[in-house]
């Protein structure tokens, strides 16, 4: 047996063996180009990085120690191309514990190390929907790991977020609480990957992309006389685009000034009925209860005494009037199917919950003097974990889901006619699965709520370990960054044009799922951001709001390293950190750099073309200022060629803002100076600002119209013909 000695202990063993069964992964095949430019990035590292060495070592220590004796659920096999073996499921320890309410169980020395690895943390034995909640310790001491399925023989959640391995990383152990009568057996205690942890160590997010080849230069096509209208407009429409997650009042004032100081607003955050209302956040609170003259209704007296309005009244001025965006989660235990489905309410009760949405949003206009212009029904409710119902063969789940939406709106629609309510709220949008059935069950989803709904809403993430997307498009890349995402908002588009029912979407959640909080978890929720932000301000005729999945202080989570700020007491960790001055007892993670990118980024919309596939151009003019933002997802660096437009536009200077990765290091650098004869360096799955001075402002004289043609259908079986195009005239 081969021993990794940074990362050698001793661990425990089971007695099973590993079980191996297999699967075929498809390939997709496309090609690149080669050409040179002047690179002036210093790329003198080798091609691992320090954080990519420390990874692969515990990889091996997985694969060549741990995993030795342990009862394990492999998949897939190596062929001529690829090794396609992927660790699903790995019985970490069986402690055969009985609990009756708290208790901690130490986890066998090393899982600590392996740990970040894994998507969830699983349990196995009886009695287990007496859990109230998980913790892994001590990592994630102040805060609860997210319920994602539960049974009474099976409970699962998502993995807290790991330090980096280190030789003197604690070790763990996992915290749970139960409540009411019974015990609860923990037979196993199990790691899960769903599928994303391959036996072949994966390099592609420790090194800089692309690196072995030179630069491609590519010209930028600007016309500073031609303005670009997009459904009539030709301004960018700063507000729709540059948000983050959270409701007006729902972060320190201090972060609050801090991110309109750069031009940045609360977008959207989750209302969640039973810990708000029912169990409530402080002893003080008033506490919601089911109505003694109608079971499974809430007593809407409760609202009496409650102040829906408190964060409304405490927000920033100009953001007491804004557009933002609510959604309604976890519907009181009494009226709510038990156990799952995160407070799905039974058939029986979707009278009584609408009328407790409606209830809640009267009580906030009268106490905050408003509401959210945009109310989600159910968060993510497209998915078994969210939406109970899609279990059970028992019942047509997307029509219960369509029916419960429809009942919601017209409520809250009767006490506030001018509240926009919408859904599904869509996660894992992988509508091509079984045939496209995914998508057709949206597609009836909207035809069925065309009278009631007032927007549709989807969730958008990059997946794990995806940093390298255009190199893993051969193999295993699914997610939406490389056409995906528009291919998909154009299918829906198409379909609600055919059936004249065009409505807005809003794309109220997106970013990436890597937790972590090494450089490379950072930089794939970074780039990710960026990327989809520079897409979706292209399709301002098909999007009314997009909200990147970013945080600016996670109070229930602070070691989660997703937000812009952390406490002060976590400013050593292992994170990247922004030097300066503390703002309100935060500390400014890189992540913050995020807002300093794009912090002025804002004017009329002129025609930008780049020749060129995966790569993204927006832009605007504001006074004496041209901006242009750039991402890259294609597999090659690039060399940006802005010739004709210091011609055409007689600019005196220009300037590059870059958020980079470079060398397995976080890089943001405000004002890189360029001269005419320059090319711009972009690299793999970045996403840069350039900056242009003129002598004076510009007036364009001339406009181009982009308009858009939708297919007659859908999602078309193989042997019928459907035709679509797209055009800037």
């Amino acid at each position: 047996m081969v021993m990794n000695h940074r990362f050698a202990i001793a661990t425990s063993r089971a007695k099973s063996k590993p079980v191996l069964s297999l699967s075929i992964l498809a390939i997709l095949l496309t090609a690149g180009v080669d050409t040179h430019a002047q690179d002036n990035t210093n790329y003198s590292r080798p091609a691992l990085s320090p954080e990519g060495e420390i990874r692969r070592d515990a990889h091996d220590f997985l694969f060549n120690d741990f995993i030795v004796d342990r009862t394990a659920k492999i998949t897939g096999r190596v062929d001529e191309n690829f090794d396609r073996r992927v660790l699903q499921e790995l019985v970490v320890s069986q402690p055969n514990r009985m609990v009756e309410t708290d208790a901690v169980i130490a986890l066998p020395e090393g899982s600590q190390l392996i740990a970040g690895m894994f998507r969830h943390l699983a349990l196995r034995g009886s009695g287990l929907l007496r859990i109230e909640s998980i913790s892994l310790l001590p990592f994630g001491a102040n805060s609860h790991m997210h319920q994602s399925e539960s049974r009474d023989d099976f409970f699962r959640v998502q993995m807290a977020t790991v330090p980096l391995p280190a030789k003197d990383l604690p070790i763990a152990s996992i915290e749970i609480h139960c409540s009411g009568p019974g015990q609860t057996l923990i037979e196993t205690i199990e790691f899960h990957s769903q599928g994303r942890l391959s036996m072949k160590f994966d390099d592609l997010s420790y090194r800089n992309l692309g690196a072995e080849r030179e630069r491609v230069p590519v010209d930028v096509d600007i016309d500073p006389m031609t303005s670009l209208s997009i459904s009539g407009s030709t301004d960018l429409h700063r507000s729709r685009w540059f948000r983050y997650y959270a409701s007006p009042g729902g972060v320190p004032q201090e972060l609050e000034q801090w991110a309109a100081e750069r031009n940045f607003s609360p977008g959207r955050q989750i209302f969640k009925m039973q810990p708000s209302l029912v169990k409530g956040y402080s002893p003080l609170q008033p506490k919601l209860s089911e109505s003694k003259t109608k079971p499974g209704h809430a007593d809407l007296q409760f609202f009496e005494a409650y102040d829906s309005g408190g964060r409304l009244r405490r927000t920033l001025k100009p953001f007491q009037s804004m557009d933002y965006a609510m959604c309604f989660d976890e519907w009181p235990d009494f009226m709510s199917r038990y156990p799952g489905g995160r407070g799905t309410p039974k058939k029986e009760n979707f009278p009584a919950a609408a009328e407790l949405a409606a209830a809640f949003v009267k009580d906030q206009i009268q106490d905050g003097g408003r509401t959210a212009s945009w109310w989600e029904v159910k968060n993510e409710s497209t998915i078994k974990a969210e939406w109970d119902f899609h279990w059970t063969k028992d019942y047509d789940s997307w029509s219960l889901l369509a029916d419960f939406h429809n009942q919601v709106a017209k409520q809250i629609h009767t006490i506030s006619p001018k509240t926009k309510v919408g859904g599904p709220t869509s996660a894992w949008m992988q509508v091509q699965v079984n045939n496209f059935s995914l998508y057709e069950a949206q597609r009836d989803f909207m035809d069925q709520t065309r009278h009631d709904l007032d927007f549709y809403s989807h969730h958008f993430y990059e997946d794990f370990n995806t940093i390298g997307a255009w190199e893993r498009r051969r193999e295993k890349y699914t997610a939406y960054l490389l056409g995906r995402f528009e291919a998909i908002l154009d299918m829906f588009r198409a379909h609600m044009e055919g059936t004249d029912n065009v409505k807005p979407i809003l794309v109220t959640e997106c970013g990436s799922l890597q937790p972590g909080r090494g450089s490379s978890d950072e930089w794939l929720r970074l780039r990710s951001y960026s990327a989809y932000l520079c897409k979706a301000m292209k399709r301002p005729d098909q999007i009314d709001l997009i909200v990147p999945f970013i945080f600016l202080n996670i109070p229930w989570s602070p070691a989660s390293g997703g937000a812009a700020f952390e406490p002060l007491s976590l400013a050593n960790g292992a994170s990247p950190q922004v030097p300066g001055e503390p703002i309100a007892g935060h500390q400014r993670r890189m992540v913050s750099r995020f807002f300093d990118l794009w912090r002025d980024f804002d004017g009329e919309r002129l025609a930008c073309r780049i020749e060129r596939d995966f790569v993204d151009c927006v832009a605007v003019h504001q006074d004496d200022t041209i901006f242009v933002a750039v991402t890259n997802m294609g597999g090659d660096r690039l060399s940006l060629n802005f010739g004709e437009l210091w011609d055409s536009a007689n600019v005196v200077s220009s300037s590059q803002r870059r958020l980079q990765y470079i060398n397995g290091e976080l890089r943001y650098t405000d004002a890189i100076p360029w001269r005419r004869d320059e090319g711009i360096p972009i690299d793999v799955e970045e996403t840069t600002l350039i900056e242009f001075k003129l002598a004076k402002p510009i007036e364009p004289q001339n406009k181009a119209e982009l308009s858009r043609h939708y297919a007659s259908k859908t999602a078309v079986r193989s042997g019928d013909q459907a035709q679509s195009h797209f055009e800037i005239t």
